[in-house]
């Protein structure tokens, strides 16, 4: 029997073993966001996405330099200057970096340069009207009521934050303006102004809206708001509308 041979393939075994093992170790503790399918943009702040993944916490705040320290580069001089930088939106490539990975920021020091991300653990059990509530109160805190978003927006704003189908999204259902048949009016929280062409008006629940409401199906005027007052004409009962 050969023991030299029979030895030598043994250790060539090990290795290759500790090889695949390093392998391992290197995928498990290497970022696991790094497994996250990530939008093009929010790549080159992937770093941003790997530590607050990682962190497992609730609540993280970082300084400005810290952040700079993490992501390996120096952030824009619009960070220090405009709160919008840091908004919760998908249209800013940073925001997709913490948004991915179920973050999202409740913080914004300009002066004293921190920002503070909090983890949204428990958005699988939300309904799809919380959904919406905290997406359009988030957007009315940071750029103020009246924030025009489309509909590819929200959709990729829900989807980013909440995984959520935008098949399961009907932002008619929830407007001053709108009425959708089957849908309980009194029930919906109401967040929008639709504006036409996929467009819609951030407003917020318990807006003071004025404006006529029509039945989305046929533009029909069903009733009116008179600053926050909701008033039902006869064409609501006789359309069916609940």
């Amino acid at each position: 029997m050969d023991y030299d041979k029979i030895i030598l393939d043994l250790l060539n075994r090990i290795v290759t073993l500790e090889d695949k093992v390093a392998k391992l170790e290197k995928f498990k503790g290497g970022i696991s966001a790094n497994n996250l399918e990530m939008p093009n943009g929010s790549k080159k702040y992937r770093f941003l996405s790997d530590y607050l993944y990682q962190s497992n916490l609730s609540r993280v705040k970082l300084s400005y330099s810290e952040i700079e320290d993490i992501l390996k580069f120096k952030l824009p001089d619009s960070a220090a200057t405009h709160r919008a930088f840091w908004a919760n939106t998908t249209s800013h490539s940073i925001a997709l970096s913490w948004l991915t990975v179920n973050y999202s920021v409740v913080e914004a020091n300009l002066e004293e340069k921190y920002i503070i991300f909090e983890r949204k653990r428990d958005f699988e059990k939300m309904t799809i009207d919380e959904q919406m509530r905290t997406v359009v109160t988030e957007i009315v805190s940071e750029y103020g009521v009246h924030y025009r978003i489309s509909l590819k927006e929200l959709y990729e704003l829900l989807g980013a934050r909440f995984q959520t189908n935008s098949g399961s999204i009907i932002p008619s259902d929830y407007c001053y303006d709108r009425v959708n048949k089957g849908i309980e009016f009194d029930k919906k929280p109401r967040l929008f102004k639709f504006l036409g062409d996929g467009m819609y008006e951030c407003l917020g629940e318990n807006y003071l809206f004025t404006g006529e409401i029509k039945n989305a199906s046929d533009e029909t005027v069903v009733g009116y708001w008179d600053n926050g007052n909701l008033c039902k004409n006869s064409k609501w009962d006789l359309l069916g509308l609940k």
